[in-house]
């Protein structure tokens, strides 16, 4: 190596010694408790607040010197419900060495070992962290000595085993959370903070991660400040990617990107501080959602997802809280568009949209989907929750051009299905804090009415509620191989969460027609129906198919099919006077017929409610009419249709 590279080398290590010689001489010298008393003054002028540290500053000497304060208090504000916004039970200052030769300390590390930070806003909204003298500091003055005070900057910043309150003024609701490790990390004053935090916040374990905005933004307040964050909130992925900026008495999160889970969203959210209140303007735009997801999410930690079901079996209407209670207990106002609703029986609504405004616990939402099993629907929900164990909740729906083999697929009725528009309008009232409770205590209306169509031959029998319905309605489903639809009726007329059916359940097709009456009771989710079938005039039909005056009954997840006892005794009895010579057939076929001269159309019936006495499914066949001829092909064992009809 040439000469004079070592020359070279030489000079520059021995300036190198020079330098340290200089540091040591100079950390040597320097009484580092004297700089308190400035350093507290500048905080003063600062902020307005008070900075005490009542243990000594001690300097642990090393190629990076240590500064350590012990015992350090930051005042509060002077409304403040605690005397004290931080305490630290020990504050580490990891020093650069170069500028100490000029009595300027640039701190590459900053750490607060088991502090205790309280953070609250007053009546109005106003926070503690916002300092009266702040904004009147000249900027540029960070980091920069300043009437003879040794100046400072701060690096790295980290908190140890730490505890954070957050007090609402307006609501006194506190937030509490447990730091077990914070970090906070940038070059400089003008590159991005890199923060991590791991801790729990109201005993919600939480992991984050990223940047939040420079410092020199943050402490000039020049908005907007970019926020972006990922990591982990009760065993939940996060993320959340916005710009926060404020305004006057508004604060508002721009160009947001979040997801809690599979829960995502875009849009803004603006926070607003209205007199003391706190009101939340949202617009968001969410690709898809699952109401299990949002039912799992908005169930507070450690509650009960069901109340005891009968018979320890489960409800079939949910018990689970409502997912809209959240948005109730806040003043908000807003839009929410869905791409995509899955439904907690799989179902899935499309092009879904909202409007809604909540206040005082009262929440007024209109919504509509413009893809809904084939058709459209609109409505209307109003819920007040003023009372927490019982809200009050109002749905009225209107839905058109459903198809009717989608509607019967989410009954589980397992049918080829062809054609079938159907209309569906809902008016119901409730109470109850889940779907289950509501639907325990409506009353009002439900009613679905369905148009023509072709149903193909029923193979197999669901063991709903629905299912075993429209299997008795239509007792042929499972012989021809199809069947022409003309009308249904599905309408039930509620009160306190039961539904007394007299006709409004009916079916109309091109052999028969049938009408249903009894109860349905949602407290318990229980039915008890009777089905009775009228086969048309000139149709053949042979006796020993049809299941007449079926009885079904039972709980709506698996009720059981018979035969109407009461029913069949009464046809029994019209057998016993008119005698067993053939007119006891010809009663059973009376019974059985349906002429258009004498009965109104069932599904008129069953929309309308009002029906003439002669269309009663109890009134008996004249004895001096002319008897007419049914077109039944009878089997050749008669006994073995009676049998059938009296469940044997």
């Amino acid at each position: 190596m040439p000469r004079a590279v070592w020359i070279i080398l030489g000079s520059v290590a021995g300036l190198v010694a020079l330098l340290l010689i200089g540091v040591a001489i100079a950390v040597a010298t320097v009484d580092p408790n004297r700089f308190v008393a400035p350093l507290a003054a500048r905080v003063k002028a600062d902020t307005g607040r008070d900075l005490t540290i009542q243990g000594p500053v001690d300097i642990k000497l090393s190629l990076t010197p240590r500064i350590v304060l012990s015992n350090v208090a930051f005042g509060n504000a002077s409304w403040a419900k605690t005397p004290q916004m931080l305490t630290a039970k020990r504050i580490e200052a990891q020093i650069a060495l170069l500028p100490l030769l000029s009595r300027r300390f640039e701190v590459v590390e900053f750490t607060l070992i088991e502090p205790q930070v309280s953070l609250e806003t007053d009546a109005k909204g106003r926070g503690n962290w916002e300092f009266a003298t702040a904004s009147s500091k000249p900027s540029g003055t960070q980091g920069s000595a300043s009437q003879g005070v040794p100046g400072f900057g701060i690096g790295n910043f980290e908190i140890h085993n730490g505890t954070l309150t957050y007090r609402n003024g307006a609501t006194g609701n506190v937030t509490t959370a447990s730091i077990e490790r914070m970090g906070m990390h940038a070059r400089d004053m003008q590159t991005p903070i890199a923060v991590d935090f791991r801790g729990n916040v109201d005993g919600v374990a939480v992991a984050l991660s990223g940047d939040i905005g420079s410092a020199d933004k943050w402490l000039h307040q020049q908005w907007p400040l970019p926020i972006a964050l990922k990591g982990d909130v009760d065993g939940k992925a996060v993320k959340l990617d916005t710009k926060l900026a404020r305004s006057g008495t508004t604060t508002s999160l721009d160009d947001l990107d979040a997801a809690y889970g599979p829960l995502a969203g875009k849009g803004s959210i603006k926070m607003v501080n209205d007199g003391g209140h706190t009101r939340y303007v949202v617009n968001l735009d969410v690709p898809s959602l699952s109401v299990k997801d949002l039912e799992g999410s908005a169930r507070p930690k450690g509650t009960a997802t069901k109340a005891s079901p009968p018979s320890g079996a489960k409800w079939i209407i949910p018990d689970t809280p409502l997912p809209i209670g959240p948005l109730a207990v806040v003043d908000s106002e807003g839009s929410i568009a869905i791409g995509e609703l899955v439904l907690r029986d799989g179902a899935r609504l499309a092009k879904l949209g909202t409007r809604f405004a909540s206040k005082d616990a009262n929440l007024d939402a209109k919504f509509s989907a413009g893809a809904m099993l084939g058709g459209s629907l609109r409505g209307e929900l109003q819920f007040d929750g003023r009372n927490a164990q019982a809200p009050a909740v109002h749905l009225v729906l209107d839905a058109q051009d459903l198809d009717l083999a989608a509607l019967a697929a989410t009954a589980g009725i397992k049918r080829d299905i062809r054609g079938g528009k159907v209309r569906a309008n809902v008016d119901i009232r409730g109470q109850g804090a889940t779907p289950h409770r509501v639907a325990s205590t409506m009353s009002g209306t439900i009613s679905v009415v369905s148009g023509p169509a072709t149903l193909g031959r029923s193979a197999t029998q669901g063991e709903s509620a629905l299912a075993q319905l429209a299997g008795a309605l239509d007792p042929l489903s499972n012989v021809d191989a199809a069947t022409e639809l003309r009308c249904a009726v599905f309408r039930l007329p509620l009160a306190d969460g039961i539904a007394h059916v007299d006709r409004s359940i009916a079916i109309e097709t091109s052999k028969l027609s049938a009408s249903a009456s009894g109860t349905l009771n949602f407290r318990d989710e229980t039915l008890d129906l009777s089905v009775h079938p009228q086969v048309r005039e000139g149709v053949k039909v042979d006796l020993a198919q049809l299941a007449s005056f079926v009885r079904i009954r039972g709980r709506f997840d698996r009720p059981t099919v018979g035969i109407d006892a009461q029913q069949s005794a009464k046809t029994l009895a019209e057998l016993g006077v008119l005698g067993a010579t053939g007119g006891g057939i010809a009663v059973i076929g009376r019974a059985l017929l349906a002429p258009a001269s004498e009965s109104a159309s069932p599904c008129a019936v069953a929309t309308s409610g009002k029906a003439p006495a002669s269309a009663t499914p109890s009134s008996s066949p004249s004895r001096n009419a002319a008897p007419r001829a049914p077109d039944l092909n009878l089997p050749k064992d008669v006994g073995k249709a009676l049998g059938k009809l009296l469940g044997r």
